[in-house]
């Protein structure tokens, strides 16, 4: 990845459908992280600011068109998420990012709601082993309390009381998806009404 990408309506593609896939299910047992106390992945966590996100990859604030979306992302009036995607080779400096391939985060009014994390250059043999490394670096459940997820890749899924967090194997690479579920319940609720609405308002 040579540059940052911004794409909007990210609500409808990926953040929708992972709040949909947790719909139900009981958070795991002694569970109970919040976007408060989330972990921190090499620096990036819920709820930070647009600004602190940035710090993180001050290279990629160099350019003019990811300077005008940043200030779309920090917009409070915008009624969909913007997702900024980063390059930790190019937009990064020091340790702090070894052995990621990339960063993206879903940013609304101004603040972190989403992230994901791709990793290269270790290999896991199976899903589990990968979720019992995040669960032991992080303090989580151990990985026969994840739920399987519903992607073709191996991956599980663990719903905490106001979050949840997806680990993932693909070829030689594995990734952490951590995401605020109180916020994903508050977009589906306002897409399905103003979905609704339209359909009302439809004349073949």
């Amino acid at each position: 990845m040579k540059r940052i990408m911004i794409a909007f309506c990210i609500s409808v593609v990926t953040l929708i459908p992972a709040y949909a896939r947790v719909t139900g299910e009981p958070p795991a047992q002694g569970c109970g992280l919040t976007e408060a106390n989330a972990p921190a992945v090499r620096g990036i966590r819920l709820g930070m600011t647009v600004d602190q996100l940035v710090g993180l990859f001050p290279g990629s604030a160099k350019r003019r068109e990811v300077r005008e979306a940043l200030e779309r992302a920090k917009a409070s009036t915008g009624n969909e998420p913007v997702t900024l995607a980063f390059d930790p080779a190019a937009d990064a400096g020091g340790e702090r990012f070894g052995g990621v391939d990339s960063v993206s985060a879903s940013v609304y009014k101004g603040r972190v709601i989403a992230f994901d994390i791709v990793y290269v250059g270790t290999t896991w043999r199976t899903i589990d082993e990968w979720v019992d490394k995040v669960a032991q670096s992080y303090g989580l459940p151990a990985a026969a309390r994840w739920q399987p997820g519903p992607n073709e890749n191996p991956n599980r899924v663990l719903g905490c009381s106001g979050i949840e967090i997806e680990a993932a194997i693909q070829g030689g690479g594995s990734s952490i998806s951590i995401r605020n579920k109180e916020m994903l319940r508050s977009m589906a609720e306002r897409l399905n009404a103003t979905d609704e609405n339209k359909r009302r308002a439809f004349k073949p």
